[in-house]
């Protein structure tokens, strides 16, 4: 095994899930390549004390979609100093669409990925109900590759 995907979102499953596929690089010898999939969706989970309720509400998209990209960033950076000195590679992909699981999918399929590890549940899962998020679980049925799924 060369490269291990892990999907970040900062949630805490995906937090497990860095501190798994740490070990398993660990053990192997294997590259860490961290994707975290931006989209409007998760912009809006970035956006501080948004409201929608009047009318005449006005978003700012291109601050959001800037804040979002610096939140992501920020996430990057933290995510690598918790994997210490392992090699690390970094993606963010902008996916405006919302289709996280497809962009997921789609990189670990046209990439050299081994496996890809990710958390049961993400930013924005009933955890308190679901046992698997609906990203995680629509990755696995869009993915040619080795899942391991962190709880």
């Amino acid at each position: 095994m060369k490269r291990i995907l892990v999907t970040v979102d900062g949630s805490e499953y995906s937090e497990r899930a860095l501190v798994k596929a740490k070990e398993l690089a660990e053990a192997t010898g294997s590259t860490i390549v961290l994707l975290n999939v931006l989209s409007i969706v998760n912009a809006l989970n970035y956006y501080p004390n948004m409201r929608f309720s009047h009318l005449d509400t006005i978003l700012d998209w291109p601050k959001l979609i800037e804040e979002a990209k610096e939140k992501s960033n920020e996430l990057m950076e933290s995510c690598k100093k918790t994997l210490g000195d392992l090699e690390v590679e970094t993606v963010i992909i902008d996916r405006p669409d919302g289709a996280v699981a497809k962009a997921i999918a789609e990189y670990a399929n046209e990439n050299d990925i081994d496996m890809v590890v990710m958390g049961s549940n993400g930013l924005g899962s009933l955890k308190q109900r679901l046992y698997l998020g609906s990203v995680t679980q629509k990755t696995l049925h869009m993915i040619d590759k080795p899942v391991l799924v962190v709880q």
